[in-house]
């Protein structure tokens, strides 16, 4: 049977017997059936490719990558002085030492975007399809408020029901009276270190603040701008500043291109109003609003973000959450907040990367607060103050039986410390992360970097 031509294969089946002749013939449709399969599936396998991301002086090469659907994407570290990366954002890779590799398949149609875990300012983006890269989400509607909003004002006359809302355990709510919080987002007065206040209108009795969450290109450091998220156009977010025994309502829009929700972190309040999809209310998806109402209870130093991953509180969903109490707050001549990030907008405080972080005056031998927060969401930070100690007054909210001397503090993702100094010498004085690579490059100061200037 060596001559497979059509002729011979007939002349084969003439002289053989028929169970024979029946076993080529299921021999010869098989065989055509694996054939027709190669050929249809032959180009598409072929269409798929494999490429290369270099991990090298602290850098993705290249920055932004072009792919079809189902590529495979290899990063290489090419580093050569012993460090550590490793990919987070929409992947997540081990750490990589030198010489290791991590590969994805790119499987959807959609932009990805990465960041180095330990170097956060290290961005990366791969484009899959034939759209071009984007940041995530069409620009809001309503651009970004270029003035100081109001001082806090008296809202409309129309008194709602005092008293908590429904648990959101079905539908989210609607627009608001007078309109949806991403038509006019609003922020208050400036704060003097790089935050400002939170607006709110109060009816009937009620705090009401309105926040909206959209996508923002914030501006890190003079040129460097990052594709942000954030809460009423200002990264961190307005600080919300209350007293204690207040009652609250949070109307939030979600203006992003993903579902989210929003936690008031270290507050005791009723379950149903602690932020956390699926746990405790429904997700808040693009393009939804949703209300939350509680009775503030927890004093202190605490923050708000987003609970939907850390990427979303990396690109900037935080911002301080500060409750007068009734009796024994802490007493100082100038008080400040410093909100430590290290997501996918880089190293920041209050976000912004030296030098374009806002110094903090102080006179000699004023007494100076300062709000720690850590907000991460992946790394701690030894913050450390030069020329002087500092008091540690309070953790997470709650003031210290014992305050302690330090000049070095490592703020964790999560935490809050309230410290307390008195400056004894004009200057400049820096106030930075201690690790290295978080503070200080060949070229002098970067990322997580502030200067307290005192005068006499």
């Amino acid at each position: 049977m060596s001559d497979l031509s059509l002729p011979g294969v007939r002349q084969v089946l003439r002289s053989t017997s028929p169970p024979v002749r029946r076993l080529v013939l299921a021999v010869l449709l098989v065989l055509a059936v694996v054939a027709a399969g190669a050929a249809i599936f032959a180009p598409r396998m072929a269409m798929a490719a494999n490429h290369t991301v270099a991990i090298r002086n602290f850098a993705f090469s290249p920055e932004v990558l072009n792919v079809a659907p189902g590529d495979t994407v290899t990063f290489v570290n090419q580093e050569t002085d012993g460090t550590v990366h490793m990919i987070r954002g929409d992947f997540t890779s081990p750490d990589m030492p030198p010489g290791a590799t991590f590969t994805v398949t790119v499987s959807a149609a959609r932009s990805y975007s990465y960041f180095c875990g330990n170097h956060p300012y290290m961005l990366g983006t791969i484009n899959a399809g034939t759209a071009p890269p984007t940041t995530a989400a069409p620009t809001p509607t309503t651009p970004r408020p270029t003035t100081p909003g109001p001082s806090p004002t008296v809202g409309p006359t129309a008194t709602p029901t005092v008293g908590p809302t429904t648990p959101p355990t079905a539908t989210p709510t609607g627009p608001p009276p007078g309109g949806a919080p991403c038509q006019n987002p609003t922020v208050g007065a400036e704060q003097g270190d790089g935050t400002r206040l939170a607006t709110f209108e109060l009816v009937g009795g009620v705090k009401v603040f309105k926040l909206c969450m959209a996508p923002l290109d914030l501006e890190v450091s003079a040129g460097v701008v990052r594709p942000a998220y954030a809460f009423n156009g200002i990264v961190p977010g307005p600080t919300l500043k209350v007293n204690e025994g207040d009652r609250l309502r949070f109307i939030v829009q979600n203006n992003l291109p993903e579902h989210t929700a929003v936690h008031w972190h270290g507050m005791e309040l009723p379950n149903p109003q602690d932020g956390v999809p699926d746990i405790t209310q429904p997700h808040i998806m693009p393009g939804e609003t949703y209300t939350y109402e509680w009775t503030v209870k927890t004093t202190g130093t605490h923050w708000y973000h987003s609970h939907m991953g850390g990427n979303q509180v990396g690109k900037g969903l935080y911002g301080a959450l500060l409750v007068t109490p009734t009796l024994g707050d802490i007493t100082a001549d100038r008080h400040y907040t410093l909100t430590i990030g290290d997501g996918s907008n880089g190293f920041t405080l209050n976000g912004k990367s030296y030098p374009a972080t806002a110094p903090l005056a102080a006179r000699v031998g004023q007494r100076v607060h300062i709000r720690l927060v850590g907000t991460g969401p992946e790394q701690m930070h030894p913050m450390h103050l030069h020329g002087m100690s500092f008091q540690v007054v309070a953790q997470d909210g709650a003031k210290l039986g014992t305050p302690y001397a330090a000049d070095t503090l490592t703020v964790a993702p999560g935490q809050t410390f309230d410290i307390i100094f008195q400056p004894k010498e004009v200057g400049k004085w820096l106030l930075h992360c201690h690790i290295f690579s978080h503070s200080e490059g060949p070229d002098g100061m970067i990322g997580l970097v502030t200067v307290v200037n005192v005068t006499a």
